[in-house]
Order: C-alpha cells, then sequence, then structure tokens
C-alpha cells in the first residue's frame, strides 16, 4: 500500500469514528500511558490546547477537530475533555517510567522501602472527585446514547409495520386487479370468439 492510499485510509477511519468514540480512545490510551509511560518516538503533547487537533492513528488517537466538542465546558463531552486534559499533565516518556519501575523492584528485592511520592490528602480527594466525574460524564454520554438509539429502533419499527402494512394493501390491491383483468379478458374472449393480446 503506498503512502497516498494509507493516507486515505485512516482518513476514511477517522471520518468514520464519532467524537465520542475519539475521546474514550483517547482517554484508554493515556490512561495506558500514564501506567505505562509513551513509547518512544511519540511526540506527545501535554496540555489540551497543545492536544487538541494531534492525532498518533498508529496508536488509536484521532483528533477532535471542533472546539465546541473539545471543550472543558461542553454539554455532551466536557467531563471526558477534563479527564484527558488531567491524564495528559501526568503523561512521561516511556523510558523515565521503567526506570521508575525497575528502581522499585531492585528496592522491594533488597528489602528497602521503595521511595513514596507524597500526596496530600486533599490531592487525593480532587483526583478521586475528578475521576468520579469522568465516569459520571462517560455514564451519561452512554446513556444518552442508548436512549437515542432506543428511541431509532422505536421509529424503525413503527416504520417497518407501516411499511408492511402497505405493502400487503398493495398485494391485496395487486390481486384484485389481477382478477379484474382476467375477468375483463373472459369478457371480451367470449363477445368476440377470439382474444388477441396486443403489446
Amino acid at each position: 500500500m503506498s503512502l497516498e492510499e494509507d493516507w486515505v485510509v485512516r482518513q476514511l477511519a477517522v471520518a468514520e469514528l464519532s467524537v465520542s468514540a475519539r475521546l474514550e480512545a483517547m482517554l484508554a490510551r493515556y490512561t495506558e500511558w500514564v501506567e505505562t509511560g509513551v513509547p518512544t518516538g511519540v511526540d506527545f503533547k501535554k496540555s489540551l490546547s497543545a492536544a487538541h487537533n494531534w492525532s498518533c492513528p498508529e496508536y488509536g488517537i484521532f483528533a477532535v477537530a471542533s472546539k465546541r466538542d473539545w471543550n472543558t465546558k461542553s454539554k455532551d463531552h466536557g467531563k471526558m475533555v477534563a479527564k484527558i486534559g488531567n491524564l495528559l499533565k501526568k503523561l512521561r516518556p516511556f523510558d523515565e517510567v521503567q526506570r521508575e519501575k525497575i528502581a522499585a523492584v531492585t528496592a522491594k528485592e533488597k528489602g528497602e522501602k521503595a521511595t513514596r511520592i507524597y500526596t496530600t490528602q486533599k490531592a487525593r480527594r480532587v483526583a478521586a472527585e475528578d475521576e468520579a466525574e469522568a465516569l459520571k460524564g462517560m455514564l451519561e454520554t452512554t446513556t444518552r446514547k442508548y436512549h437515542q438509539l432506543s428511541h431509532k429502533m422505536e421509529r424503525l419499527e413503527i416504520d417497518l409495520g407501516a411499511l408492511k402494512v402497505r405493502n400487503e394493501e398493495l398485494e391485496r390491491r395487486n390481486n384484485a386487479l389481477e382478477a379484474e383483468n382476467a375477468r375483463l379478458k373472459r369478457t371480451l374472449t367470449s363477445k368476440s370468439g377470439v382474444f388477441q393480446l396486443v403489446e
């Protein structure tokens, strides 16, 4: 596949993803990267404004170009964007995270206590509240999607029922017209004696 074809395929993939799907993919990937570190060679962004139009298709991250959606005050996506903003601030390179993990394992093997980064109770509470808000936002988004799809399904079922009734009505009318056509042919044949089909 040429570079141009690859680019077209990626653009089509981006076009098919909804804003919610893009944000959920970002949230999942950034959460993973906070734990494992950002892979080497990825030029990641650490602020919402910098990450606004940033894409990294190799890792399933596609830009959200609309500032209306990429906004912490957005009715539909604000909570998820805020959660992404918090995760962006915590991103660190893969090598740095791995060094810390190795140091923690080494300290544990030697029987030493791993150095603990102190966070205040307020910071932990704020982080928990942020996470709860983000989860609440995701739940609201999912619930809204469910209701939209539910209403759409109800409408489709009503339309399908109406189409079935219309189809049955057309079949009855067609049968009646065929019967009338046959009766007229018989009448014509009986009067003239010979019936000729004219095309």
